[in-house]
């Protein structure tokens, strides 16, 4: 059965609080400037108990160094870090890690050296008013660590090295730098049934990220394998950092200039990616020499509202207690102080702490407080719809948004409301008072599509986007892209989150080798013939509320004035 024309809404389900101070916080309202957030040091603060929470995903990737190490002798049963003394191996020849049956590793890979290397980075560059700056490698911070250590290709065991700095001469970051570090990690394990066999590595996490960067000198901690160091990255601010040099997390210069990077891998590193980019483009292509494949993503980097909040045990909401009884990430002293009442910890947030966050919107009165440019992305362990999972040489979607907390894989189809459903999170305002606009940008292969939809032969796939608050007020969607080199690129951009629903219409276009249908309905689809069905169009309305000397129009299907407002007029529009 062939279908013409589907309609599908994408949910952005809004969990934040509600939405009511729209006019005290407009009228207050100055200009945003995105900053890097840095946590008080722990060494600061030890006498200032109570528990923190930090909802900053840009940080998700940093605080590691590369270390392949024996799992039996690192690690709990319980996955939790041993108190033994750490066996770390400088490759599989290492004399320390000659009985090891089962090993851990995590590797942050190097810039490219030969035309033969892979798991490395090929290039980084970025693009401004339609031509490519290539960017130089300058260093890597540290120049080298304790932990790093070499791999072997043929086992898909990657060497693991430390972050790189490049130089983008010609594109500025907010310092007036021209440097960019840039981390592209990856977590796995190998196994072996004994000393004497090869062991086999299997890797599905991946992480790729840029920071804008400026190099300072100083005293610095250095982030080690056993996960030491940390407070170079959240008191400190370094992206990467040395004992005496911090390449620190400077703001992106957001005037439409793209970033891009290539990667080298021995084999297709996931189908699936999402992240913190906008209007990108994503591709991979077979290595020209024959070895492996290359993974190119190219977008605009976008700004992100941070939450944080601090709170002594006892006044927290029995939620938050709740959530922090059990295990979470965290910097602090509740590795060895049992009685909550002396802790003095921060919950180092993921980008999925929906509950959490929800949580410490109503203490932090729904406002962020600050805003940071990003640009990263990672390898999502599972596709949309498991039939239509790539067996080939291809990437399937790239899924990004600016949300302060979101779902870390790609949106997923719900077969009964025929709809893509992606949850989102955000504060509803930021620092200085303004209403936060939200992006989504979803990049998705035209075969994926058609697998999901069910539609028949290779005709073109087009698609619009809309957003619907849940007053029936309808704001438009900056731009939808249609198919396009074997892409749907769908685009919805400025709208807030008190929106719930984001509509993506998608439709192919007609067998031109089919019979011409009737103009009349049919109750069925015939073979060779396509059935459509009309729908009447609903009616707009515009109305005008007034709250004292403030004011606030609107227009849509069924709109309503916000709480504290009356509704001075209504008029139809359409």
């Amino acid at each position: 059965m062939r279908r013409s024309a589907v309609l599908v809404i994408l949910i952005l389900v809004a969990t934040s609080a509600t939405f009511t101070n729209f006019a005290p916080h407009s009228a207050a309202a100055g200009a945003d400037s995105p900053k890097t957030f840095l946590l008080p040091k722990f060494s600061d603060q030890i006498s200032d108990r109570g528990i923190a929470a930090i909802f900053d995903d840009s940080q998700s990737v940093l605080g590691y160094a590369s270390g392949l190490g024996d799992k039996e002798i690192n690690s709990n049963s319980d996955g939790t870090q041993s108190m033994n003394t750490k066996v770390y191996c400088k490759s599989l020849n290492d004399k320390a890690c000659e009985n090891t049956k089962k090993f851990t590793a995590y590797a942050i890979l190097p810039p490219c050296k030969l035309a033969s290397d892979q798991f490395c980075i090929e290039s980084v560059y970025s693009i401004s008013n339609e031509k490519k700056y290539l960017g130089n490698f300058v260093e890597t911070l540290p120049s080298a660590s304790p932990t790093n250590f070499i791999g072997d290709n043929s086992l898909g065991l990657p060497s693991g090295s430390n972050p790189s700095v490049w130089e983008i001469p010609e594109i500025k970051n907010s310092s007036g730098s021209a440097l960019y570090t840039v981390i592209v990690s990856t977590r796995g394990e190998g196994s072996r049934s004994t000393p004497s066999e090869a062991p086999k590595f299997s890797f599905n996490e991946y992480a790729t990220a840029i920071y804008a960067s400026s190099l300072k000198s100083g005293s610095y901690s250095v982030v080690t394998a056993e996960g030491s160091g940390n407070d170079a990255v959240t008191g400190d601010g370094c992206a990467a950092s040395s004992e005496t040099k911090c390449a620190f997390r400077e703001s992106f210069i957001m005037d439409g200039t793209s970033f891009g990077i290539s990667i080298r891998f021995p084999t297709i590193p996931s189908n699936w990616f999402y992240g913190r980019l906008s209007k990108q483009s994503i591709n991979l292509n077979a290595n020209p020499n024959g070895q492996g494949v290359i993974l190119n993503v190219v977008g605009e980097p976008v700004t992100v509202p941070v939450v944080y909040g601090k709170s002594p045990w006892e006044k927290l909401p029995a939620e938050l207690q709740k959530i922090y009884s059990g295990s979470f990430p965290s910097v602090g002293n509740n590795y060895f102080e049992n009685d909550k009442n002396k802790w003095n910890v921060t919950h180092i947030a993921a980008s999925n702490d929906f509950e959490a966050l929800n949580s410490w919107l109503k203490i932090v009165k729904d406002t962020a407080v600050t805003q940071t440019t990003q640009w990263y992305f990672k390898a999502s362990p599972i596709g949309v719809d498991p039939k239509c999972n790539s067996n080939k040489l291809q990437v399937d979607g790239l899924v990004t948004s600016n949300a302060t907390a979101y779902i870390p894989g790609p949106p997923q189809f719900n077969p009964q409301s025929a709809s893509l459903e992606y949850q989102v999170s955000a504060p509803h305002f930021t620092p200085e008072g303004n209403l936060f606009k939200g992006t989504y940008d979803l990049a998705i292969s035209a075969d994926q599509a058609r697998c999901i939809y069910g539609f028949k032969g290779n005709f073109p796939v087009k698609a619009s986007v809309s957003i619907v608050s849940e007053n029936g007020i309808e704001q438009i969607a900056s731009e939808s892209i249609g198919e396009k080199d074997g892409w749907l690129r769908l685009g919805a951009y400025n709208f807030t989150f008190s929106t719930p629903k984001l509509r993506v219409k998608l439709t192919q276009e007609k067998d031109p080798t089919a019979p011409a249908q009737s103009s009349e309905p049919s109750p069925s689809n015939e073979a060779g013939k396509v059935s459509i069905k009309t729908k009447k169009i609903a009616k707009s309305y515009q109305i005008k509320c007034v709250n004292g000397k403030k004011s606030f129009v609107q227009q849509g299907a069924n709109p309503k004035c916000p709480k504290g407002y009356k509704l001075l007029s209504r008029k139809e529009i359409s």
